[in-house]
């Protein structure tokens, strides 16, 4: 009897996992979202890109040593603790309730971000690396969430690109 009832109790803790998922069939694999770059699944995977060596010389070169930021719009936010030998750190925030939280610890940090639209957010914690980071990251369109966490030889030169609303990046680098 006591196998019955747990049997049964197990049963009812467990049905709302069989209809967690909804298994349609449609034309593109990642329709649910908002955005127009998750209609197929090569595009959604170009979001992260490397930054080439060309490209990697061109932000060194557009952006002046030390941090600028450049907000236009209501409540937005920068907090940056940035530690370095060389550090160029770019902000362009247009829009209104857009907020950068950037804490890096590596050798040199080159890095240029763009929020263009609402309630855009982005995190991005480095806090050791003998890598000279180069990255980039834009978003273009509301209501967008990057978390980036750690740096590695793969990451150490990357570029994101959000646009649309509402979508979320979360990368992980051991």
């Amino acid at each position: 009897m006591k196998t019955f009832i747990l049997s049964i109790l197990l049963l009812i803790l467990y049905c709302p996992a069989f209809y967690g998922q909804n298994n349609k069939e449609e034309n593109s694999q990642f329709s649910h979202y908002s955005s127009s770059l998750f209609n197929s699944k090569e595009t959604a995977m170009s979001v992260v890109s490397v930054l080439d060596k060309k490209e990697q010389n061109e932000l060194n070169s557009k952006i002046q040593p030390g941090v600028q930021i450049q907000q236009i719009g209501d409540l937005n936010k920068v907090k940056a603790n940035l530690q370095s030998n060389e550090t160029k750190v770019s902000v362009d925030q247009k829009g209104n309730v857009n907020e950068l939280l950037l804490d890096k610890k590596a050798k040199t940090i080159t890095q240029n971000v763009v929020q263009k639209g609402n309630n855009n957010k982005i995190s991005d914690f480095t806090l050791n690396t003998n890598y000279n980071v180069n990255m980039e990251m834009i978003q273009k369109g509301d209501n967008q969430n990057i978390q980036n966490i750690g740096t590695n030889s793969l990451s150490k030169n990357m570029k994101i690109t959000q646009t649309g609303n509402g979508a979320s990046i979360i990368l992980i680098n051991k």
